[in-house]
């Protein structure tokens, strides 16, 4: 099609007064140039679309950022806890003081029967299953694995013991005992209650 153009372009020209050839070059060289400048400015539009696609998905993370900022944060659990502690029971050892590196171990230097224990993060949104741990038969104590800093805590245990002993709950950094519970026939399952601290 361009040559046909230009060939009709050309016959045109030779029909036409010598100065309408000279137009007809200085049209197209105009045209080529205005060709020239829509090329650049569609270049131009695109790059600016293109522009516009990223700050639109940048506005939309830092809109995502805010939202999560203004979630209010639940309210902690340790420090009301270790304000006002429950009393201890039968089945609750209740910890008065926030526990370093907390141990469970049995006092008592017969044989037992293994001790099943779960540990749980207590929030006020949910309880969270941290670790499930057997405290064996021959072992006389087992770390209870935290996996935050200063929560509220509790541990529950089971077992089909009949003996009777002592199961304490023991600060790792002093080796002092903070709650203990007494394992017996007609109780043998309860739960221990703690503000704990790692150490590591």
């Amino acid at each position: 099609m361009r040559r046909g153009l230009r060939t009709l372009l050309f016959l045109a020209a030779g029909a036409m007064p010598v100065g309408a050839a000279d137009r007809i070059d200085e049209l197209q060289l105009e045209i080529g140039r205005l060709r020239g400048q829509l090329a650049a400015v569609d270049g131009l539009v695109r790059a600016r679309e293109s522009t516009l696609a990223a700050m639109t998905q940048e506005f939309r993370r830092i809109n995502e950022d805010l939202g999560a900022l203004k979630t209010p944060a639940p309210p902690p659990m340790a420090g009301p806890f270790l304000s006002g502690p429950p009393p201890s029971s039968d089945s609750a050892g209740i910890a008065k003081v926030a526990v370093f590196a907390p141990r469970l171990e049995v006092d008592s230097t017969r044989r037992h029967d293994t001790v099943f224990i779960k540990l749980k993060r207590i929030e006020a949104e949910a309880v969270k299953l941290v670790a499930e741990l057997e405290l064996a038969q021959d072992a006389n104590g087992v770390d209870l694995p935290l996996d935050k800093s200063g929560a509220l805590y509790v541990a529950e245990w089971v077992t089909s013991d009949g003996q009777s002993y002592s199961l304490q709950l023991k600060d790792g950094a002093s080796a002092q005992i903070a709650a203990s519970v007494q394992v017996k026939q007609l109780q043998a399952h309860g739960r221990m209650i703690f503000v704990g601290y790692r150490l590591d």
